[in-house]
């Protein structure tokens, strides 16, 4: 960690993350009627290689997800796991349904597609609004994969010098077997203006 974030800069992502997907969590609340329980957000910085390793280590086997691009101050992606077998019930909770009913694979990637959109894209705007830095965010994406590809399908290059800013966060629903994970993977090479934002905004905080 020391070599990237200085133990202040650390605590500013963690907690900035934390209010995020609090708000995301509290849409996911109110759609779901239900209480949404996070785990603390754990930030690490990886290779590709580690971040596989975890990746496997720590989800299921086989994972439907939803992903988002985003590009500003900082680039990468972020996405919403959870075991395939239990993306139906997912979509249930979606549509606000009590017991399972039937569903087409198009609803079924539209409701995933729009609980990424609430999820991902509040936590994102509200890092954004509270940095007051802009980011572009593109369209959701659904997928199918395994943890050993999961790298290859957030889109980040295997070099030498890359380095995953991996922040994953565990949630569930309160009174359901159901459970999911948020993970941001993020090419620290690629985002030169990252640390000096959370440098300002830790200025900024002494400032005020």
């Amino acid at each position: 960690m020391s070599k990237f974030l200085t133990d202040d800069e650390y605590d500013v992502i963690v907690e900035l993350v934390n209010i995020g997907v609090g708000k995301s969590a509290a849409s996911l609340s109110q759609i779901a009627n239900e209480e949404v329980l996070l785990s603390v957000p754990a930030l690490d910085f990886l290779s590709v290689q580690e971040a596989t390793k975890i990746f496997e280590e720590r989800l299921p086997q086989m994972l439907t997800g939803v992903s988002q691009e985003f590009s500003g101050f900082f680039s990468g992606k972020a996405a919403l796991l959870f075991p395939e077998s239990r993306s139906l019930d997912l979509v249930n909770v979606m549509l606000g349904s009590e017991d399972e009913i039937e569903i087409d694979a198009e609803l079924e990637e539209e409701a995933l597609s729009e609980l990424g959109n609430i999820l991902l894209n509040n936590c994102l705007s509200t890092i954004s609004n509270i940095l007051n830095q802009p980011i572009k965010t593109l369209l959701p994406q659904t997928f199918h994969s395994m943890p050993n590809k999961l790298t290859a399908q957030l889109a980040v290059e295997d070099t030498p010098d890359t380095v995953i800013m991996l922040l994953k966060i565990d949630f569930s629903l309160k009174d359901r077997d159901l459970s999911g994970h948020l993970v941001f993977v993020i090419d620290f090479n690629e985002n030169g203006s990252f640390k000096k934002t959370i440098k300002d905004y830790l200025i900024a905080l002494e400032e005020s």
